[in-house]
């Protein structure tokens, strides 16, 4: 709920009786018998403060916030020097996506009340909201905390600004600490429950869900609990968490199968509901397969009921697509591309469907057509670099990536695709810039620390940077394939207990992704593996399933291993690989000459071997 007026001047009798009761009869929703008691006394006096501010509250409220706006306008003709009309109107405007229009209001609230805490939160939503001053929105938002220290909302605000900086741990503490001071406000409980989706923390939400839906909140609160429940996959520990609120609300439970009928809208608010379950379920969070198998029958069902329906068509290409049916995903798109009904999702899709394919003259065609339907499209021009990139093309491809720099308008998403295409080009200079970038604006960009950790490690063979940019990213790993990679540099920087660590976290993940055990089994491979890791190649060897053996561990394997060790100074770990390469060789003359150096390194001649070996931290300062 908005905050009701403040008290302003004083009041006037019997008029502030009158406005009381509107106030009270506004906190139940009774907006219908409020309203004409404010305009009563208005009509009366029309200079009375309580009864105009209270009623710019009670408009914003049931949702006219136009008319609140006006309202509000009105207060702040009369009383300049007071907040309520300032605040009032950049609220609304605010809510209504205006931020350029409520920044100066808001600012001029606080050049009037500095220490006024709901002016500082205000403040603090609104530079949340304006991207190059997103920046400035968490100090305000502490100096909320810090004058009005026992209001929820305070801690709540920290939270909604530290959601825009994606520090969601933080976020999640902010809201524990609003919870602590009011625990039984819903919008609190809501936004709680959504950010420990964010974390996976399923059990932890649906707490949190459950206890606002038992205190009977607004329908638009309840609104937001099946929004959210939808965007993150409608994980199955949740489902009857959603079927309350759809009771609640008194509407169709639109997450199983047959309950839209025939009815056309109804089919295609459940199309709305399985993409968004698909998209959340295979990419965000680690729930079971339960989502993406429920979507599948989801999918049947809409299409048996109406083959015509374009976004359940459109979600079935997509599913073709994740699930690396490649022939079956071209086979649903040519008709709808045909048709004008093509998402530029669906492009893409069927572009790289193409590629897998080995249709590569195909899909540089397609790429092509994409980026005429869709000429301000920043993504369209990098698929197209990308192809071109693939096919050979260079300077067309370095022409598609210009383009596609211009059109991405700062988008750090775009951006990132962008850098991909210098990747495939081979121009990792340029690649890294663009990374870099994309961080100096956003510094939490989920894609684009992954990516230039990547480069990173691959192009640069600098595994420290590659760690302490994977290290950075705060979003869950669904796949486990981040969290291979990351076992890989760890592996190579012979931090060997934690690399163990992350092998065993990516291959226990629930939605494990088709690459992660295929990627530690060739990083394993490709230094040996040392002995304390054959356990866990042969492990997934066998989760693989293929048939085809480990390949045998080597010499030539483990010396890469122990020049890889040696490089990052782990001596210990080189000291143990080079024992196995004498078991399996004890006359190996290298690595005897390598085991003396390593198990005494303090001896001048020994240490002056090392450094030539050591690679030191290049401490990139931009990292």
């Amino acid at each position: 709920m908005a905050d009701e007026a403040d008290e302003g001047p004083a009041g006037r009798e019997p008029s502030q009786a009158a406005v009381e009761r509107a106030v009270a009869l506004a906190r139940l929703d009774r907006y219908a018998e409020a309203e004409p008691i404010l305009r009563r006394v208005l009509a009366a006096d029309p200079e009375h403060y309580g009864a105009l501010a209270n009623l710019a509250w009670l408009l914003d409220l049931a949702d006219r916030r136009e008319e609140a706006v006006a309202t509000a306008r009105l207060v702040i003709a009369r009383w300049p020097q007071d907040t309520e009309g300032f605040y009032r109107a950049a609220s609304c405007l605010m809510r209504d996506k205006n931020v350029a229009e409520a920044l100066p209001l808001v600012r001029r609230a606080m050049e009037i009340a500095p220490d006024e805490g709901r002016v500082l939160r205000l403040y603090a939503r609104v530079l949340a909201d304006i991207p190059e001053r997103l920046p400035e929105a968490l100090p305000m938002a502490d100096r909320a905390v810090e004058v009005d220290p026992l209001n929820g909302e305070s801690f709540q605000t920290r939270a909604v600004v530290l959601v825009s900086l994606r520090r969601w741990r933080d976020a999640d503490a902010a809201l524990a600490q609003a919870l602590q001071r009011e625990p039984t406000d819903t919008a609190y409980l809501i936004q709680a429950g959504i950010v420990k989706l964010r974390l996976g923390m399923i059990a932890p939400a649906r707490d949190a869900f459950t206890a606002a839906l038992r205190l009977k909140p607004r329908p638009h609160r309840v609104r937001e609990v099946l929004d959210t429940l939808e965007t993150q996959g409608l994980p199955a520990p949740l489902l009857d968490v959603y079927t309350l609120g759809c009771e609640a609300l008194d509407i169709p439970d639109l997450g199983s199968p047959g309950t839209a009928g025939t009815d056309r809208e109804l089919l295609r608010e459940q199309a709305r509901i399985a993409t968004s379950m698909w998209k959340a379920a295979t990419y965000n969070h680690a729930w079971s397969k339960d989502s993406r198998d429920r979507c599948r029958t989801l999918v049947a069902a809409m299409l048996a009921a109406d083959a015509t329906l374009v976004p359940a068509r459109l979600l079935a290409a997509e599913i073709a697509g994740d699930d690396a049916r490649y022939e079956d995903l071209v086979a649903l798109a040519e008709p709808l591309i045909a048709e004008g009904e093509a998402t530029g999702q669906l492009y893409r899709d069927t572009v790289l469907g193409l590629e897998h394919l080995d249709r590569l003259d195909d899909a540089v065609a397609l790429a092509a057509d994409a980026r005429r339907r869709f000429p301000r499209s920043s993504r369209a021009a990098s698929l197209h670099g990308r192809m071109l990139a693939e096919a050979g093309r260079r300077d067309e491809a370095v022409a598609a990536a210009d383009a596609a720099a211009e059109l991405a308008d700062g988008d750090p998403q775009a951006l990132t695709s962008v850098a991909g295409v210098h990747r495939r080009l081979g121009r990792k200079d340029e690649a890294k810039a663009a990374y870099k970038a994309i961080l100096r604006e956003a510094p939490n960009e989920t894609t684009a620390l992954f990516e230039l950790g990547s480069l990173y490690m691959l192009g640069y063979q600098d595994n420290r940077a590659a760690e302490r940019l994977i290290e950075r990213i705060e979003l869950p790993d669904v796949g486990g394939d981040r969290t291979a990679v990351l076992g890989q540099i760890r592996f190579q920087l012979g931090k060997w207990d934690q690399a163990a660590a992350d092998f065993e976290a990516a291959i226990a993940t629930p939605m494990r992704a088709p690459s992660t055990v295929p990627g530690i089994i060739i990083g394993l491979q490709l230094f040996g593996p040392p002995r304390r890791f054959q356990p866990l190649l042969d492990r997934c060897v066998e989760i693989r399933g293929d048939g085809v053996p480990a390949e045998p561990v080597t010499i030539e394997k483990l010396r890469l291993a122990a020049f890889t060790t040696l490089k990052y100074g782990a001596l210990p770990q080189a000291q143990e690989v080079l024992r196995q390469i004498l078991e399996m060789d004890p006359d190996h003359h290298e690595a005897t000459v390598m085991a003396t150096v390593v198990a005494d390194p303090d001896v001048p001649e020994h240490a002056e071997a090392l450094a030539v070996v050591f690679a030191p931290d290049t401490h990139d300062d931009e990292l």
